[in-house]
């Protein structure tokens, strides 16, 4: 279905309007049950009454509160509302949205990226509105053409909110309905310590190229639609940043020349298609110019003087002779700005339009010459008319041959000069010195269908690159830094009155920070039953039991039961796997009693035992 009225994220109806997006704590791990039925009967509170706020307050940051792990056995859910932008602002109609979600951010602007669903760190951010899945955003501005099945997810990590409508009972006991998103918060994630090292060289193609290839020189949500001209990557032996960036970015980043990485195929066979150009000579135009020039002023002096001759029923066909002086053909140099300028029948149009002036010229001239057949006049007109004739079809065969014009491919140029450009390009995409073998007249265009094609190439090969970091070490992703502050971000996409999907953005939550997995305020109690004195001999050993192997069976029974222990002669066992179970009761007070054992000793060392360990008697 499609809104007629814009959404709008704001707190929830039982919270303070300033309160933004809410967190809920719950400390059971049926939370979710718990938060929904808690939610249809309306006693879901505002930040002012949530307690947990001021209480998980702990660590060397007591001016924020901090969200538990789950192996806290704490668990957040985040809730907000959305309603329509208009008056009164009724409930916005769950059917409308197609999609809805928030992030989690860092209050320094930077956020949790991923490329090909694998994470990519926090890395910084741009304040825009755009949707964070890179693939939605491409696509719906026309970047990328929809695909099926849909790539995977790359952009800002975000987690899905669910729509409910609700019913509030007011003071006055009326009832109104409310549209409220609730999801879950996730506090895990990591990352591959190399991806962060190597992050800065593994930018998405759209941030860091310029149009036709990418947007970094274009306004954020701009619409980009091709223009005449967009494609005049190189003029006059002088290549424009978006070719440079492009091409510097191929062959260090991609390693594009290397004929050992099949994943740059594609790309070299398009580039195969991309040709060097050197433009029409203009002194040819300058030259069959002229020739229509004197053409034209010959046909003025010749009507003058064959009127002076006396011709009798000339009068028409001299007065159409006079005329052709001022509809001389212009023949203008043609703007060349895309590679269809270079077709045959583009770069002859005017030139075949001056050749139907001159064949005019000639029928005229045959026609007076049926009159008068012996005229010096007319010998020096038809001589003009043979030279300009000439002229316009040299000119026409001139630009008829592409080979003319169309020179190497720039994969061509790219092979022939491999040494010396992989010795040019580096990290610095801006410098131009992989082009220094160009000839000062040359061109390079690009089809408006070839670019799209190197974006779409760009976006596989550039995810692909994620492939090559699956082993590392993983980085926790919420860390206890001083830096390391948080906040929620809602969003929710809707389709417009055009059926185009839109998104829209709420308030962030409070700020907050994540506890450490092991930090000792942020831990909860874990009951663990010990068992009795009358457990240790009671029933068979059927706890914990291992499966030895034979040869690791037979070491086993060489040890000896007697102190100091000692190893004894193997006895027989006719070489069989042994089934070794151990009784779970004595199983917990070794490993209480080894525990309290190896405190004692390390206590020597860090004098820990009075934070380490907390005798308390269990109230009856």
């Amino acid at each position: 279905m499609v809104a007629m009225h814009k959404p709008l994220l704001r707190a929830p109806f039982y919270a303070d309007e300033g309160d933004g997006t809410l967190i809920h704590r719950y400390l059971e791990e049926d939370f979710v049950n718990r938060h929904l039925a808690t939610m249809q009967q309306g006693q879901l509170q505002g930040n002012r009454a949530q307690s947990w706020r001021f209480e998980d307050r702990f660590a060397n940051d007591k001016t924020l509160p901090w969200l538990r792990l789950p192996v806290h056995r704490s668990f957040y859910m985040v809730s907000c509302e959305v309603v329509c932008d208009a008056f009164a602002q009724p409930p916005f109609n769950p059917q409308n949205i197609t999609s809805a979600g928030f992030v989690i951010r860092r209050r320094d602007g930077s956020r949790w990226m991923q490329s090909n669903g694998v994470a990519q760190g926090w890395q910084a951010g741009q304040n825009t509105d755009d949707d964070p899945d890179v693939y939605r955003q491409l696509r719906n501005q026309k970047l990328i053409r929809p695909r099926v099945p849909e790539p995977l997810p790359s952009g800002e990590v975000n987690y899905p909110l669910h729509a409910q409508l609700v019913s509030n009972t007011r003071a006055d006991g009326r009832q109104r309905k409310h549209t409220l998103l609730y999801g879950y918060l996730p506090l895990s994630g990591s990352v591959l310590n190399q991806l962060i090292e190597q992050r800065s060289q593994t930018e998405y193609f759209v941030d860091s190229l310029f149009w036709p290839f990418g947007r970094s020189d274009q306004q954020p949500n701009q619409q980009l639609t091709w223009r005449r001209g967009d494609g005049h990557l190189m003029i006059n032996g002088v290549a424009q940043p978006a070719l440079v960036k492009l091409l510097n970015q191929l062959l260090s980043r991609y390693q594009l020349l290397d004929p050992a990485i099949a994943a740059n195929q594609a790309i070299n066979e398009l580039i195969k298609t991309l040709h060097f150009y050197r433009l029409p000579a203009l002194a040819r135009y300058q030259q069959t110019r002229q020739t229509l020039t004197l053409l034209g002023q010959q046909c003025g002096h010749s009507s003058i003087a064959l009127t002076l001759l006396g011709g009798a029923g000339l009068q028409a066909s001299l007065q159409a002779l006079s005329a052709k002086q001022s509809s001389v053909p212009q023949l203008p140099y043609p703007p060349f700005k895309e590679v269809d300028d270079f077709a045959g029948q583009t770069l002859n149009a005017d030139v075949d339009q001056a050749l139907q002036w001159v064949n005019g010229i000639k029928v005229l001239t045959r026609q007076i010459a049926a009159q008068l057949p012996v005229s010096p006049v007319l010998f020096a007109l038809q001589a003009n008319i043979d030279v300009a004739d000439a002229s316009l079809r040299a000119l026409q065969n001139y630009l008829s041959n592409l080979g003319n014009f169309k020179l190497q491919s720039l994969h061509e140029y790219l092979q022939s000069h491999k040494s010396q450009i992989l010795t040019a390009a580096g990290s610095d995409e801006d410098d131009a010195a992989i082009f220094r073998y160009v000839q000062a007249d040359w061109q390079l265009f690009i089809h408006e269908q070839q670019a799209m094609r190197m974006r779409e190439l760009l976006f596989d090969r550039s995810t692909a690159l994620s492939k090559d970091y699956v082993d590392g070490l993983q980085i926790p992703r919420y860390q206890q830094n001083p830096d390391d502050i948080y906040f929620i971000k809602p969003f929710v996409r809707y389709s417009d009155c055009h059926g185009n999907e839109q998104i829209v953005w709420g308030a962030q939550s409070e700020s907050f920070r994540v506890a450490a997995p092991f930090d000792p305020e942020a831990s909860r109690p874990q009951t663990i039953q010990m068992p009795t004195l009358a457990d240790l001999k009671r029933g068979l050993a059927k706890g914990v039991t291992f499966l030895a192997p034979k040869d690791l069976a037979d070491k086993f029974k060489t040890v000896s039961m007697e102190m100091p222990p000692e190893e004894k002669a193997a006895g027989g066992g006719l070489g069989m796997d042994w089934i070794i179970s151990f009784s779970l009761p004595v199983i917990n007070i070794c490993a209480m009693l080894l525990l309290m054992i190896i405190l004692n000793v390390l206590n020597l060392f860090f004098q820990w035992l009075p934070y380490a360990i907390t005798l308390i008697p269990k109230p009856k």
